[in-house]
């Protein structure tokens, strides 16, 4: 791989912590409107006994990916016995698809949460949650590839205004797939995160505005700052340190820094504990990147060769990924990392 093929900057500045996850699930795409899912049939073949709520709760906490993570409180019913609909059931849905690798893919996940659900609430919420869960399954499909195809950011972070476009416009495909398949819940799951995604796209299109001096970009996005919804000018706060440290990172990497040099800049800058976790991080990315490297390698002469159908190049790239990587989530991350790759060769 050569050094123009290293791990891209991807522009995620919009892409909301809880849906985040949407740029690595690989789920069946849906089509059509949303469907009116079946109860699934290793739910409706008969047992002899179902397994308590506490067998269910350590098997899926038992996964890598959860672990040391609680469970959520899951779904709960009214007083006329309908589904609440509320911003924690969307943090309960996310905690089992964040392991759907560990449980062996989205259809091994979906009797655990069918069942799961009908152990807290009984009908007709558990229906109304179980066919919430499979159109949030749906949208996600529907928003995945779009990580894809946003625009890369240069080594400060800026896009040109044909980038700001295309990012706007992979935001409203994005909020116009939330309003389709979940109405519902749209505002109670995604409206901070609309709002300070607007935000923050509206910051980066005020910093790529030709003809305006320091100063005056200043009082525009500090007019721009103004206007915010509490929630997201609280979000803008909580966020303003880590987005400093992460600028001081990425300015002294320009300068050609040491990872060395730049832990004691920061050690300086923010105290002993930001440049430990720097050190640590460091380490990690170069350990990952040596292992992405050589994996590459290998992966380029499987590409090359001939004689091989699509399915099995396709196959043989997965084994290859699982032999390279020691965890499902480092081989999903080098998945990832293939796309975007592709994508950006795509984009020359």
């Amino acid at each position: 791989m050569t050094s123009s093929e290293r791990l891209p900057r991807l522009w995620l500045a919009l892409l909301p912590a809880g849906a985040a996850a949407a740029a690595v699930y690989v789920l069946t795409a849906p089509s059509g409107q949303p469907p009116v899912p079946p109860r699934p049939a290793a739910v409706v073949a008969a047992r002899p006994a179902a397994p308590s709520v506490e067998a269910v709760r350590a098997g899926v906490s038992a996964w890598p990916s959860l672990s040391g993570v609680e469970m959520p409180a899951g779904p709960e019913a009214d007083a006329a016995g309908n589904l609440r609909l509320t911003r924690a059931l969307r943090t309960y849905f996310d905690y089992f698809l964040s392991a759907r690798h560990d449980a062996g893919g989205i259809d091994a996940l979906e009797p655990l949460v069918h069942d799961d659900i009908r152990r807290r609430v009984p009908q007709p919420a558990a229906g109304q949650a179980w066919q919430l869960w499979r159109r949030y399954v749906a949208y996600l499909a529907e928003v995945r590839p779009q990580a894809a195809r946003k625009p890369l950011a240069d080594a400060g972070g800026t896009l040109d205004a044909q980038q700001l476009q295309q990012l706007r416009a992979l935001l409203a495909q994005r909020n116009a797939a939330r309003q389709r398949w979940l109405p519902e819940v749209a505002q109670a799951w995604f409206g901070d995160e609309q709002a300070y995604d607007e935000a923050m796209l509206a910051r980066l299109e005020i910093a790529a505005q030709p003809g305006l001096d320091d100063a005056q970009r200043r009082q525009r996005l500090a007019d721009l700052d103004a206007t915010l919804p509490e929630p997201v000018r609280a979000a803008r706060q909580a966020s303003a340190r880590p987005q400093a440290i992460s600028a001081t990172i990425a300015e002294l990497e320009v300068a050609g820094r040491s990872a060395q040099d730049i832990g004691a800049a920061l050690a300086q800058a923010y105290g002993p504990e930001v440049a430990q976790r720097y050190q640590q991080q460091a380490q990690a990315e170069q350990s990952w990147q040596q292992r992405y490297d050589d994996y590459a390698a290998r992966r380029a002469q499987l590409e090359a060769f001939p004689g091989l159908s699509a399915q099995d190049r396709r196959q043989q790239l997965d084994l290859l990924r699982s032999q390279a990587f020691a965890s499902r989530s480092e081989a999903l991350q080098a998945e990832v990392v293939d796309q975007a790759m592709a994508a950006r060769r795509q984009a020359r």
